[in-house]
């Protein structure tokens, strides 16, 4: 799984790529992002902007980051999408968060 990093008072977008699932002509037609804390409980509230969620036309699903809670330190973002093929696929990747 991929990580990053990012400080409690950043607020920065950030994209998934979907092209190796996608095959030739392929698009995305729906999306969603979710988060969810070391414990499982959704903090999708309160590290993602949800009304920034989408595709950027080339394949990739983007969302807003913000917040996060350092004693949490670490986040699990779920990205799926739908694509015109009817296919629906899934990526996650960790957000650590931390101040430097």
């Amino acid at each position: 799984m991929e990580q990053f990093n990012k400080q409690p008072a950043e607020t920065y977008p950030i994209a998934v790529d979907f092209n190796e699932c996608l095959a030739p002509g392929e698009g995305i037609v729906s999306q969603e992002v979710l988060a969810y804390d070391k414990d499982g409980n959704d903090a999708t509230a309160e590290v993602l902007l949800p009304s920034t969620i989408g595709n950027d036309g080339e394949g990739r699903v983007v969302v807003t980051v913000t917040g996060g809670d350092q004693e949490i330190k670490t986040y699990k973002l779920t990205f799926r999408c739908t694509t015109t093929n009817g296919n629906r696929w899934e990526m996650d990747i960790k957000m650590m968060v931390v101040e430097l």
